[in-house]
């Protein structure tokens, strides 16, 4: 499915599911997320949902932390020769981890993933790799290689040889007592050193290796520590080489396992947008609509996602359902009513929940809702004077109305706002019927708002599109944005107006010309 998916707002659903997951993964699947190119697809991440959903109801959400992100290094570990840090390698462990166990955990669900859940296992021979050459947050481990275990014991005798003569060096009477402490032998780039009062360094025959304490006292280098000095750097020369050696070794390990470490990053990734789209379901108290073959929505007490959202988040009022059929007998709803009375939600709402579901994502209404399958999803709501900056609003109105006519067949539902407006109204009426003319005999199926009273008639004649209007409080003045199937609308223009604080006299003034202009059109 194809969908115009900004003016439905549905990168505010995207937010609200990246907040909601644990991972790197799970969190760009949710900012990429996008109507399913077939209805197989849409199922299995429904199914999914549906089972992260069951789980959550169950208080059986199972604990994911936060991840680092590894496929930068994954990239870099499939280049020819290259080598990873060993934190670079620690993250993949602690990545592995996490998928094993939340396998383990997912084991009774395997709906949650409409592969099998193997996939999300790491590669026992890899975790085994690094958990022999790896050691606490990222260290490689001083016996990964035989060459290494040997070098750092070498390492070890020979530094503690080295340290004795530098000892020794500092018991002597005639620096002992400039020294902040004379049994603790000093390191400065691997080397053994003494650290004395710079008034007093002239006394140490040595290699001057620098200063400390700001400058109050000298590094010195003893002359008889020097070559015992210069073999422990050419053994930690061999240390390191080798060090790097056993990474190159370790990187191209990770390499050999690099299709099952990416399939097992595409499990983690789906289960943790499932549990996401899960979380979000338990919030709306949303419901799995039933995906079906063929063009056609059937919605029963349905609810703008994003508005009742606000209202469970106690930050805007309780949104009124709505109840929507359309197939291929009545493919068109033509809406009419008074400004601010709801016609652009209740067009919002069919779109977005349509979006949602075709994403695999719950839906807010009843359970036995149906929503078909369209090729494509095509909006136009908004101000075309912003959206076509260079034209009349009336003229950015013709450019969607076009790309529509071009675009538009039996697979497609199209949510239009405010057919015909921007011109005169009886041009207006006349473009719009002849719009409607179109879409009706291509069986273009979806919800049309409108202002313009004649076509009301128009709908009133012709099959397979029907009126609908948004019910208005005459006792209140105020609009009840219930949609009623059957029964067309009235703008109420001049009683809004009134309510809204315009004179009475002049309201009423506005009347008697209303009056005047329906009888002459007589």
């Amino acid at each position: 499915m194809q969908a115009d998916l900004k003016p439905l707002e549905f990168d505010s659903i995207r937010r609200l599911l990246e907040r909601l997951t644990h991972t790197p993964y799970g969190a760009d699947a949710a900012r990429a997320l996008e109507p399913a190119p077939t209805l197989a697809v849409a199922r299995d991440m429904q199914r999914a949902v549906t089972a992260a959903r069951t789980r959550i109801d169950a208080g059986r959400m199972p604990l994911m932390g936060q991840l680092p992100d590894i496929r930068a290094a994954l990239r870099q570990a499939s280049s020819p020769g290259a080598r990873l840090s060993t934190q670079a390698m620690h993250n993949i462990q602690v990545v592995m981890r996490a998928a094993g166990q939340l396998a383990g955990a997912l084991d009774e669900t395997p709906d949650i993933y409409p592969g099998s859940l193997d996939e999300l296992k790491p590669p026992q021979a890899l975790v085994e790799l690094l958990d022999k050459s790896l050691v606490g947050a990222g260290s490689l481990r001083e016996d990964a290689s035989t060459e290494l275990e040997e070098a750092f014991a070498e390492r070890s005798k020979l530094r503690a040889e080295v340290e004795q003569v530098v000892l020794g060096r500092m018991g002597r009477d005639d620096i002992r007592d400039c020294l902040d402490d004379h049994r603790k032998v000093q390191w400065n780039s691997e080397r053994a050193v003494i650290v004395i009062r710079g008034t007093e360094a002239d006394k140490v025959k040595g290699v001057r290796r620098g200063s400390a304490m700001g400058g109050r006292d000298q590094i010195v280098e003893p002359m008889e520590a020097v070559p015992l000095n210069n073999r422990l750097d050419t053994l930690n020369g061999r240390i390191n080489a080798e060090q790097q050696r056993v990474l190159r070794e370790l990187t191209a390990g990770i390499a050999e396992h690099m299709d099952a470490l990416n399939g097992m990053l595409d499990a983690l990734t789906w289960v943790d947008l499932a549990f996401a789209a899960g979380q979000l379901s338990h919030h709306m108290n949303a419901h799995a609509p039933t995906l079906v073959e063929g063009p056609r929505v059937r919605l029963a007490e349905a609810y703008h996602p994003l508005l009742l959202i606000q209202f469970a988040d106690g930050s805007g009022p309780r949104p009124v359902p709505l109840s929507i059929h359309l197939d291929g007998n009545d493919v068109l709803l033509l809406v009419t009513g008074p400004n601010t009375g709801g016609k652009t939600v209740a067009l919002k709402t069919l779109g977005l929940i349509t979006v949602m579901a075709w994403c695999g994502l719950h839906v807010p209404a009843e359970q036995d809702c149906e929503i078909g399958s369209y090729a494509r999803v095509i909006v136009d709501v908004g101000d075309h004077q912003s959206l076509f900056h260079h034209l009349s609003t009336f003229a950015g109105h013709v450019e969607v109305l076009k790309r529509i006519l071009d675009e538009a067949d039996g697979e497609t539902l199209v949510l239009l706002d405010e057919l015909g407006t921007g011109t005169d109204p009886e041009e207006g009426a006349a473009l719009a019927m002849a719009v409607l003319d179109e879409l009706l005999s291509r069986k273009v199926q979806g919800i049309v708002n409108t202002h313009l009273s004649p076509l009301k008639d128009y709908a009133a004649r012709h099959p397979g599109i029907r009126n609908a209007s948004m019910q208005f409080d005459h006792q209140r003045l105020a609009p009840t944005y219930r949609l009623i199937i059957g029964e067309p609308g009235v703008s109420l223009g001049l009683t809004i107006a009134q309510k809204n604080g315009l004179p009475e006299a002049l309201v009423e003034r506005a009347r008697g010309h209303l009056a005047a202009i329906i009888g002459e059109g007589r």
